[in-house]
């Protein structure tokens, strides 16, 4: 009964949220705070003790470092770098971005990947690209990347699989992953303004032919425009710009050498080494901080966390176990995946419910050969783009201020759909074909 009261409250949190506009992460945090203390009985230090500090330190480095590179224009010079690159080409800056971030992703931990967001929501800023998509496509740049075989998620579902003697190919889940995200991204594409850019690429191709001199080769307009418009670089952007590279190989190789080691304490501690050297930046940098994202995040994961101790994951987990058609409970399986991933830890989730899914799968279960480990792994991980967990919260903090209510809104929907829509394909793809072939 107390389980049930927990998740009622819990949607009544998002219900005043959205219908009286109280902040949902403080409503989030004292309902946490009244449940677990008052209803539960847990101890106060118990229900802090869910307190996501980790994450939370990772938007508060990230944040804090790309303030500071923002501050002094190092990201401006960044962007205009990346734009002479690709030239009058706009549509290719998000596939562009979609590659950096997963190949980053893949380098231990998915969370290095976080360093390329405010680059990528920089330059859909400049380039009127709607943010809703390249938020997208940065999502699926870290979800793809996180099940690689060598990074952190990739590697736990590979382990909690063997140890449950559930056969596993993180070659084909790391394949497969990518497939996903691609289609996702797609989709985002031509859902968020794809053609428009497509058109205004092909308009500003043909508008630089025309107007390049006889025997010169096409752009020259555009690279004029550019020029005319480059940002300038001190030394202080410089060495800004040099500590961004420095977080990525730092915390990749701390990561290697097994050293515990939050991606947020590195940032934060090259952001502080940056104040130092001009304090009046470090100051300006701080209002640059997404205080606002930091709280939801803070009180949605200390709620998650007081209905994980009181047992009302696994209890959903046993509930749909507890359906007799197997495809039926591997879909309900998968969807509360998704829907708990959404707010909580995917690594934690994923370890959670893949030994109560070895019922279905071995011989008799009616799932045996099939992909439903690749399928509620992948599942899991598409609703991440949502506002409510570190990536998409991410994702929020490091878009432009004027785009983040927008930003926010559109992410929650997307994701949260992800719901639904994710278990469906994916079951769809790697498990029907299947089935009746065990």
């Amino acid at each position: 009964m107390i389980e049930v009261i927990a998740l009622v409250v819990l949607v009544a949190v998002f219900a005043v949220s959205a219908i009286r506009g109280v902040h949902m992460g403080a409503l989030a945090f004292v309902a946490a705070l009244l449940v677990g203390v008052i209803v539960v009985g847990e101890p106060l230090d118990d229900v802090l003790g869910g307190f996501p500090v980790d994450a939370l330190l990772i938007l508060l480095g990230i944040t804090y470092l790309f303030g500071i590179a923002r501050t002094v224009g190092a990201v401006d010079w960044l962007v205009d770098r990346s734009v002479r690159l690709i030239g009058d080409r706009v549509a290719l800056i998000p596939w562009a971005m979609l590659l950096v971030g997963t190949l980053v992703a893949c380098l231990g931990t998915s969370h290095a990947a976080f360093t390329i967001v405010p680059i990528a929501m920089s330059l859909a800023h400049k380039h009127r690209i709607h943010s809703t998509m390249m938020g997208i496509f940065m999502s699926s740049a870290i979800v793809g990347g996180a099940l690689a075989p060598t990074s952190i998620v990739g590697i736990t579902v590979m382990t909690v699989a063997s140890t449950a003697d559930i056969a596993y190919n993180p070659a084909l889940m790391f394949g497969l992953s990518i497939g996903i995200n691609l289609l996702v991204s797609t989709v985002a594409f031509f859902m968020f303004g794809g053609r428009e850019l497509i058109a205004r690429s092909r308009a500003a191709k043909a508008a630089a032919a025309d107007d390049a001199p006889l025997g010169a080769g096409g752009g020259t307009a555009v690279q004029t425009l550019v020029d005319t418009e480059a940002p300038v670089l001190t030394r202080y952007g410089v060495l800004t710009l040099v500590a961004i590279p420095v977080l990525i190989v730092g915390f990749v190789a701390v990561t290697m050498l097994d050293i515990d080691l939050n991606l947020g304490a590195v940032a934060l501690t090259l952001a502080v080494l940056l104040a130092f050297v001009d304090p009046k930046v470090g100051k300006q940098a701080l209002g640059k901080i997404d205080w606002n994202t930091i709280l939801l995040l803070g009180g949605i994961i200390t709620y998650v966390g007081v209905l994980t101790r009181l047992g009302a994951i696994d209890q959903l987990g046993e509930v749909a176990r507890s359906v007799s058609i197997p495809l039926v409970a591997a879909f309900v399986m998968c969807v509360i995946a998704a829907l708990v991933s959404a707010f909580a830890s995917t690594i934690g989730i994923i370890g959670a419910l893949i030994p109560l899914a070895v019922p279905l799968l071995v011989p008799g279960g009616g799932l045996e050969m099939t992909g439903f480990i690749y399928a509620l792994a992948i599942s899991a991980s598409l609703v991440d783009c949502a506002p409510f967990g570190t990536t998409g919260a991410t994702i929020v903090a490091s878009g432009h201020e004027d785009d983040r209510p927008r930003l926010y809104r559109h992410l929650a929907t997307w994701g949260l759909s992800m719901v639904i829509i994710g278990p469906a394909v994916t079951l769809l793809l790697f498990v029907v074909p299947f089935l009746g072939f065990g």
